[in-house]
């Protein structure tokens, strides 16, 4: 777990990056959306301009995150630019290796326009694109750099490499390394992709079936996460894979799940199931990103610094309805409670074949190619269709069993903050641990009160002097802060627990 921390320590800033991303998206969706210009009409040439400019950021901004969350990975552990630049010459080097070693046949969706590397080689047999291999290869690019610094700071000085400087002769061992490490992924990635295919393909057999819809839900959340969300979500929009539907009046064959709810919600066509790729993202957004955040808030038993995140959250839950993206609190419960972010998972799974069987279905409108970036299950496209009487019985299920998931995923959340996971990381260890920390801050008479904050302890002591901080290192804490009324630790999901049980022995003992 602690690992787990240290890898949240370094990836809080990609976090609210992402965040900020999202709000700009969020600007210029409720700007240019045509569900939400429904309500109002922005004439304005100036605000026009902003909001496409905020959308514009933001996406750029969401399709870099791996590498945002790279450069941040490798900075965290050095106080130097150097490490800066060996990542950002590794990268490149990483996607023009995987440019030019590997198969270029597979899907469209396994390759990426990069960041000013694409069709760089016209060769022969036509241009040549990176792999898209997402947050893992930003990961493989961050390690190997790590590596790369730590090896030239320890290089002999009768290295082949002696006569550069350390930062020369780091940027030559990542380039190298980099080199290898992209060759690798060259050749293993078709893999990778043919084992993408294969769960496609056999989500595809039957539409209709809620197992694999369920499995769809599931493997789209995992990939999104990678930023590798286009390959499973491409085939089922916009391809035959997500259905097919033959407009009589034109004669037109319109394919994927996206296109075919365009072409039908507003029309009397009889095809039913457009939009069952998307409706369960309605619930999720709506409903179980706000349960989940409200669970975290609740777990902040000191009242300060509950207080003091109130409006973020708030912030949060608005921009989850608004915008629909649930990434951010993805990315939260991945690195801080990999059982909650397990038990979500299983609900988005069963969301996508619950409300497939009960037959509701509610789709939106995209027209781009690249899906990463898309934000389906907004409230503004939920409240436009109110209007369609076709679909007014899918909009009363998605309330209620957004209601039901709300409370369940928050009821959920809470338990698993206020009594599961403290278990979960030091299970049979529990009085040991209290015992240390309290003797750690100068025993329970120097705590005058013990509160958690956003997963970390917060003690409130009476005299500072009295605290070993050579025992609270001890204690396996990721982070120790010395505020104005004593310290806090953080311990990560497990602060809400270790908080109360102190509290507890405080009052026996008074």
């Amino acid at each position: 777990m602690k690992r787990i921390m240290n890898l949240y320590e370094s990836c809080r800033t990609p976090i609210r990056v992402a965040y900020f991303g999202f709000i700009l998206i969020a600007i210029g969706f409720l700007i240019q959306n045509p569900s939400v210009n429904l309500f109002y009409t922005i004439k304005s040439g100036t605000i026009l301009f902003i909001g496409e400019f905020c959308m514009r950021i933001g996406e750029i901004i969401v399709m870099n995150l791996p590498l945002i969350f790279m450069l941040s990975i490798v900075c965290k552990r050095a106080n130097s630019g150097s490490p800066l630049v060996m990542a950002l010459v590794g990268y490149f080097t990483f996607l023009v290796t995987t440019m030019l070693f590997s198969n270029q046949s597979l899907g469209a969706q396994a390759y990426t326009t990069g960041i000013g590397v694409n069709s760089v080689f016209n060769l022969a047999n036509g241009a040549r694109y990176p792999l898209e291999t997402g947050l893992i290869g930003s990961l493989l690019v961050a390690y190997i750099t790590r590596f790369s610094y730590v090896a030239s700071r320890n290089r002999s000085s009768y290295s082949i490499l002696a006569f550069f400087n350390k930062d020369t002769a780091g940027i030559i061992y990542n380039i190298v390394f980099c080199f290898l490490g992209g060759i690798v992924i060259s050749y293993g990635y078709p893999f990778l992709y043919k084992a993408f295919q294969n769960i496609i393909n056999y989500i595809g057999q039957d539409l209709m079936d809620p197992v694999r819809l369920g499995i769809y839900g599931i493997f789209d959340r995992i990939t999104s996460i990678l930023g590798l969300s286009n390959i499973i979500r491409y085939p089922f929009w916009f391809t035959s894979l997500g259905g097919s539907y033959s407009n009589t009046l034109t004669g037109q064959s319109i394919l994927g799940d996206v296109n075919i709810w365009t072409a039908v919600k507003d029309t009397t066509a009889s095809y039913v199931g457009a939009g069952r790729f998307i409706t369960p993202y309605y619930v999720i957004n709506m409903f179980i990103v706000p349960a989940m955040y409200l669970g975290i808030l609740t777990s902040m038993s000191d009242k300060q610094e509950r207080n003091h995140y109130i409006s973020v959250f708030i912030l949060a839950m608005i921009l989850s309805i608004i915008a629909g993206n649930p990434l951010p609190l993805e990315l939260i419960l991945l690195f801080t409670a990999p059982f909650l972010f397990a038990f979500y998972l299983l609900s988005v799974g069963t969301l996508f074949g619950v409300l497939s069987k009960i037959g509701a279905y509610l789709g939106f409108e995209f027209t781009g190619t690249n899906t990463s970036i898309a934000m389906p299950g907004s409230f503004p496209d939920f409240i436009i269709n109110i209007r369609n009487p076709r679909v007014s019985s899918s909009l009363t299920t998605i309330v209620i069993v957004g209601l039901i998931a709300f409370v369940v995923c928050f009821i959920f959340s809470y338990l698993y903050y206020h009594y599961f996971a403290y278990d979960l990381v030091k299970t049979g260890k529990g009085d040991e641990l209290i015992d240390k920390c309290i003797d750690a801050v100068g025993g329970i008479k120097n705590i005058s009160n013990c509160g958690s904050g956003l997963f970390r302890l917060n003690f409130y002591l009476n005299d500072l002097e009295d605290v070993s901080f050579e025992k609270v290192r001890d204690l396996g804490a990721r982070k120790i802060t010395e505020t104005r009324n004593g310290i806090s630790i953080e311990f990560g999901t497990s602060s809400t627990i270790i908080a109360r049980r102190i509290n507890r022995r405080r009052k026996k003992a008074a």
